[in-house]
């Protein structure tokens, strides 16, 4: 039977409640998208200046590391959707008693406009084909099946553009605070490792870049 006063009453409780299912949701996207310095991300200090108009995601990796290449087809096909929104660069490193010869091979093929191309051939070669990616020759055939002029490649190898972007990438490098691969940096502020922060969990990997570069 209807009572004036329980509806006075309900009537509140039943608003609160609403509001509660309205916003509680998103209450709790947004603490499970707080990202948190040490497990998430490590923070770079002091922050590395940016100068384009998107937020940029930098991949710093080595041709030799087994989790890059893990990485490897999960990064093309995230850049491959993701272009528009991010400015998205590469920067291969090297580390140890290895040569720069995979580097190298890699600058001058994107000189050449096939960095893409190469980058897979060289990462395909040294995992599922045991080349010697620190070979000059044959990093020629690997740039020959990518579709360039192996002679116009080799004399790309030791070019000036080429040892150029060699040193600006270990100024980047080193600016980044960038000691493991594969590591992603995010507006020059975040560095997120690929096994210290996504537990080797590429949706975790790029769940963690897009928060932190819609901060």
């Amino acid at each position: 039977m209807y009572n004036g006063r329980f509806s006075t009453i309900s009537l509140p409780l039943l608003f609160l409640l609403l509001l509660c299912n309205i916003f509680s949701p998103r209450i709790a996207t947004a603490q499970a998208e707080t990202m948190l310095a040490g497990a998430d991300y490590d923070p770079i200090t002091p922050p590395v200046p940016q100068t384009g108009d998107k937020p940029a995601v930098v991949e710093v990796f080595n041709f030799k590391c087994p989790h890059c290449f893990t990485l490897h087809p999960y990064m093309d096909s995230w850049s491959e959707k993701n272009h528009d929104k991010y400015d998205i660069a590469s920067i291969p490193v090297f580390w140890g008693k290895q040569t720069d010869m995979p580097v190298r091979a890699f600058y001058a093929a994107e000189f050449l406009g096939k960095g893409a191309l190469m980058k897979d051939a060289i990462f395909k070669a040294n995992f599922e084909h045991s080349v010697n990616i620190e070979s000059a020759d044959e990093l020629g055939f690997l740039a020959e099946e990518a579709g360039l002029n192996p002679e116009k490649f080799k004399s790309y190898l030791n070019s000036f553009g080429v040892s150029a972007k060699i040193a600006q990438a270990k100024v980047e490098q080193r600016k980044y605070g960038v000691h493991s691969t594969p590591t992603l940096v995010v507006n020059g502020k975040y560095r997120v490792s690929f096994g210290k922060h996504a537990n080797g969990d590429h949706i975790r990997l790029f769940k963690i870049v897009e928060t932190l570069a819609a901060q």
